[in-house]
């Protein structure tokens, strides 16, 4: 993706504690697990000491010591996603043969669960970062010897199938699928949008894109909000909208049970803002809240 997006996306991450969100959701079906990553985990080893990791980078993966063997049964591995995934002790091609008859009869969890085992693959090919330091830069490599090996098998198609399963799982209703969908990108790698604007299939996943999220969004789920609130803010998918900007910070905090103040909401969203737009957004966020998290809260009792 373009340097803009993905630096907005780095945003996101940070202000939406991408492993707060990891830690609330789950998948259903086998219990492909989505844990919560600890700041350690998804900042180290760092290429740039103390600066939090874009889900799309590589690197990001720091699992104890024995970097240099398989992990054990029910080990759980990063996928290209940011997400922590548990195959249960079988390789990535092992689970996708496992979930693909159901995911190709179109079962969403199944179909997300074939785009995990590949999302734990997807990266494997690409250039290692610049590190800081040898030993950080080794533990990288240690770490890629035993996804490669892990990822045994896997081939290029099935990579860029994932996608496909992606989209269908998204489609049907799977919160984390319509998040990733966003996540990935168009192509599943890094992808210019400025230039590639014209580009079918981009146009596409821009509209579906943003479509999963309000989707994702409608059913409560903060980290959606945010992202909503960086794509209003970049103004790259979706024309820039400073206003829905502030409208959808506004409902995650909501989400996420956070008061914010609106002198906290004016210093960081809303100083070039004239005090009726400033309103305004206050209150479209407010409204966003109440119709998608309220209703999220409620309880069978309720």
């Amino acid at each position: 993706m373009s340097p803009t997006i993905r630096y907005s996306l780095l945003l996101a991450v940070a202000g939406a504690c991408l492993g707060i969100y990891l830690s609330t959701t789950g998948n259903s079906g086998e219990k492909l697990s989505a844990k919560a990553a600890s700041p350690d985990q998804v900042s180290s080893p760092s290429p740039r000491s103390g600066e939090l990791i874009s889900p799309f980078a590589t690197g990001t993966v720091n699992q104890g010591n024995d970097l240099a063997a398989l992990p054990p049964p029910s080990a759980a591995v990063y996928a290209r996603n940011g997400r922590q995934v548990d195959l249960g002790g079988l390789t990535a091609q092992e689970y996708i043969s496992k979930w693909n008859s159901l995911a190709r009869a179109g079962d969403k969890d199944a179909a997300y669960n074939v785009y995990q085992a590949a999302a734990v693959c997807a990266s494997n090919d690409e250039p290692a970062p610049a590190y800081n330091s040898a030993t950080e830069l080794k533990q990288f490599l240690d770490q890629r010897k035993k996804l490669l090996a892990l990822c045994k098998g896997v081939n290029s198609a099935q990579l860029q199938e994932r996608l496909s399963f992606l989209a269908l799982a998204a489609r049907a209703g799977k919160v984390e699928a319509q998040i990733d969908y966003f996540m990935e990108g168009p192509y599943g790698r890094d992808t210019d949008l400025a230039k590639s604007a014209d580009d079918p299939v981009v146009q596409q996943w821009k509209t579906e894109a943003v479509t999963e999220l309000k989707s994702a969004a409608g059913q409560g789920e903060p980290f959606a909000l945010a992202l909503l609130a960086q794509v209003y803010g970049a103004g790259e998918l979706l024309p820039r909208d400073a206003k829905l900007s502030l409208a959808y910070k506004v409902a995650e905090a909501d989400a996420r049970n956070s008061a914010l103040s609106e002198e906290q909401l004016r210093r960081n969203a809303g100083a070039q803002m004239s005090d009726a737009d400033f309103a305004s957004a206050l209150q479209t966020g407010r409204q966003i809240a109440s119709a998608c998290c309220k209703k999220s809260r409620l309880t069978p009792q309720e």
